[in-house]
């Protein structure tokens, strides 16, 4: 498996426990879906495209899979040399779910980005050649959790000056969920501006999952947490690689298969084929098979003959702040019986 790869992979389940809000100790028979509305026992899942704004190709395979209808939900990238042609997308696509990757690494040997901020508010998070740190613990080192809000702020900013309202918020390679107070920022930006960050609710069996795996929950994270009030998911997954095409199909076919009910995102890393995507990063491969993987039309049966909902996050938030507002008015109409 590609090292970019693994760190990906590595990352999502990083960002599956450290941005998880356990709502009480006790478990909940009830799931995001439920409360949410979708059809009871359903599989709802967001297929979410990351990276946009990384490269051209990024932005041309998300593109082309919007156009084919299965994927709704993407995330961009302010700071990369592609976002304003990302943006441009999004202004003539007003349906597409787009959300930011807040960026904090930038990870790559000879394809690299800066902060949106000025160098002199940044210092902390770059490197002697005023880059990103190549890898979230690099930032989790060195980094100021103030200059790293003041930056996600400032990309935040320059996505809107370019006409991109984020639908929510993400983390590029879980560089924001590396110390708490790093966490704290991030949730605080995501309770700011009322754009939902990817949040998964955690169960007690999934806490003694992630334990086992090398990944445990410290009390301090849960408490910063615990009164995040914006939509969650039920699970993170990830695309898993392959040696083969037809090897990433089947894994993912088994993954869908395995999915238990609630919303799950998975996320993917689309790209077109090109010359030039092999000398931006190792796992071009995988990549330009994520992009032929959501076109596929067996994957698409696959959803279909299981009767997965495919959702966003701009449907999310629609029936997150409607089921808020059904309880505003049941709550007045009893008060309004009672008097």
């Amino acid at each position: 498996m590609c090292i970019s790869h693994l760190s990906f992979v590595r990352t999502t389940v990083a960002v599956a426990v450290l941005l998880s809000i356990v709502a009480g100790r006790e478990a909940s028979a009830e799931n995001w879906a439920d409360r949410l509305g979708f059809p009871a026992g359903r599989k709802v899942v967001l297929l979410h495209a990351n990276e946009l704004g990384m490269c051209f190709e990024a932005n041309a395979a998300a593109a082309q899979l919007a156009d084919a209808g299965l994927v709704r939900s993407f995330s961009a990238m302010a700071p990369c040399p592609w976002f304003a042609d990302a943006a441009q997308w999004r202004r003539s696509r007003e349906d597409a779910d787009v959300g930011l990757e807040l960026t904090l690494s930038s990870e790559f040997e000879n394809y690299r980005w800066k902060p949106v901020s000025p160098s002199d508010l940044t210092a902390s998070l770059c490197d002697d050649q005023g880059y990103f740190w190549r890898t979230p613990i690099q930032t989790m080192v060195n980094g100021s959790a103030a200059e790293a809000e003041q930056e996600l702020i400032a990309q935040i900013d320059r996505a809107k000056k370019l006409g991109l309202n984020p639908t929510h918020l993400t983390t590029h390679l879980g560089a924001m969920v590396t110390r708490p107070d790093l966490i704290e920022a991030y949730l605080r930006i995501a309770r700011r501006h009322w754009v939902p960050a990817v949040v998964v609710e955690l169960t007690p069996e999934q806490v003694a999952r992630f334990e086992q795996q090398g990944y445990p929950l410290p009390d301090d994270i849960i408490e910063l947490l615990s009164d995040y009030p914006l939509p969650k998911v039920d699970d993170l997954q990830a695309v898993p690689a392959a040696e083969t095409y037809d090897q990433k199909k089947e894994g993912f076919l088994t993954l869908l298969d395995e999915l238990a009910p609630g919303i799950t995102q998975i996320a993917f890393r689309p790209a077109i084929e090109s010359d030039a995507l092999p000398r931006i990063t190792g796992d071009w491969q995988q990549r330009n098979w994520d992009a032929q993987l959501l076109a596929d039309p067996d994957v698409a049966a696959a959803i279909r003959d299981q009767e997965i909902v495919v959702t966003d996050w701009k449907e999310l938030m629609r029936r997150f702040e409607g089921a808020a507002d059904e309880e505003v008015n049941a709550s007045d109409s009893s008060v309004q019986a009672k008097n």
